[in-house]
């Protein structure tokens, strides 16, 4: 059978390389859990000489189809992940084939886009990560900040915070990781202008207990609605699209939301453009502080006018008075978007790091 697709594979042109490399990694995908290690090792041989006669393009869809099967070869998962990055790519950030010694192999001798790929990897020992800080460049050193499930050495943590002192993006990565010690906090939060720190601490404090709530409330949120949920959250999806196509204006979506009462719609709104969980964002929208929503709104750059409509609708929802609809909005103005993108960063990693140890407790 081996020797008789690949002498196939040759006499064939490209198309016909490529549909046979097709519905063999289909067949290969379809049965992967119960193929035994024989049919294993002759789908790997088929599949590894085929990879060599088809095109960039062909091999850049074998290598996306296989990086999440874990019965994949482990030769074929080498000689994707060694190929071109655009190949190689999938594999280096997704296949758990890779071992840890793999993976430091590869992150010490391949480019720097290849390192930027393991970099985005789900999770990262602190021994690759000093290699991937060591060897990388710019954008892999902004990839480990960004990543709250790269393991970060004391070695590697002060590196980065040196680098930060020249590196706006980078700091703000870091200052959103919920590892760093306090000393290493405290270094970074240095290197802002004195008032900035100051505030930036404020923020910090005071949204460490906003995450708490959030995570800790939202299986008891129950939101009521006498719309059609439905077809009201498939209208959603299309303002979502359009907004995102630029077709749309995300503050006038924004106050046809908040003026028609619409909290459900206007949540999942938010929450698909700030990527984060709706049953977060309800949250939010519901408690009887403003600081968690305001943080997000401005985040996403949503105008005054239109946030005070909505503190003026939430009053009116809340049965409270107008004067608090104007503290609200006063506060609004003088926070900067800067400020409320790294307090969202913040939020969404924390939420991230609780979700995750939830998790881990509920299956112990």
């Amino acid at each position: 059978m081996l020797s008789s697709l690949i002498e196939l594979a040759k006499e064939s042109d490209s198309e016909k390389r490529r549909e046979l490399l097709g519905h063999v990694s289909a067949l290969f995908i379809a049965g992967a859990e119960r193929y035994t290690n024989e049919e294993k090792t002759l789908f790997n041989g088929v599949m590894r000489r085929l990879a060599e006669l088809v095109e960039v393009g062909d091999r850049q869809a074998l290598a996306e189809d296989l990086s999440k099967v874990d019965q994949t070869p482990h030769d074929l998962v080498m000689q994707l992940a060694n190929d071109n990055i655009v190949i190689a790519r999938y594999m280096l950030q997704y296949s758990d084939v890779l071992t840890q010694a793999d993976l430091m192999h590869l992150a010490k001798t391949k480019s720097q886009g290849h390192l930027l790929a393991i970099s985005k990897r789900d999770h990262l020992e602190a021994r690759l990560t000093d290699v991937l800080l060591e060897r990388g460049e710019q954008p892999v050193h902004h990839s480990v900040a960004e990543n709250p499930g790269a393991e970060l050495s004391n070695w590697g943590a002060r590196f980065l915070i040196k680098l930060a002192d020249k590196d706006e993006t980078l700091r703000d990565n870091l200052l959103s990781r919920q590892d760093l010690t306090k000393n290493h906090f405290d270094k970074l939060i240095d290197q802002l202008p004195e008032d900035e720190g100051k505030k930036l601490r404020h923020l910090y404090v005071s949204n460490e207990k906003l995450v708490e709530d959030l995570f800790h409330e939202a299986s008891k949120v129950v939101a009521a609605s006498t719309l059609d949920r439905k077809k009201s959250r498939i209208n959603t999806k299309v303002d979502i699209r359009d907004i995102r196509n630029e077709r749309k204006d995300l503050n006038k979506v924004f106050a046809e939301y908040a003026m028609s009462n619409r909290l459900l719609d206007l949540s999942f709104l938010l929450a698909d453009l700030a990527e984060i969980d709706q049953k977060h964002v309800i949250n939010v929208i519901l408690r009887m502080e403003i600081d968690g929503i305001a943080i997000l709104c401005k985040s996403l750059d949503v105008g005054e006018t239109e946030f005070g409509n909505f503190c003026r609708a939430r009053c009116g929802m809340l049965k409270l008075q107008c004067s608090i609809a104007d503290n609200w909005m006063a506060d609004y103005r003088v926070l900067s978007k800067a400020d409320a993108k790294r307090v969202v960063r913040f939020l969404k990693v924390r939420l991230k790091t609780m979700e995750h140890s939830d998790t881990l407790k509920q299956a112990s």
